[in-house]
């Protein structure tokens, strides 16, 4: 129980960093193909 709990925090935690750095990783990826 108490590992499906922290799993759950750690995926909820993963996604927010995710959502936050995804635009300025697109942009960063952009800028490198150039």
């Amino acid at each position: 129980m108490i590992k499906t709990l922290v799993g759950g925090a750690l995926a909820a935690v993963v996604t927010a960093v995710l959502v936050q750095i995804l635009p300025d990783l697109r942009r960063y990826l952009r800028i490198r193909s150039m």
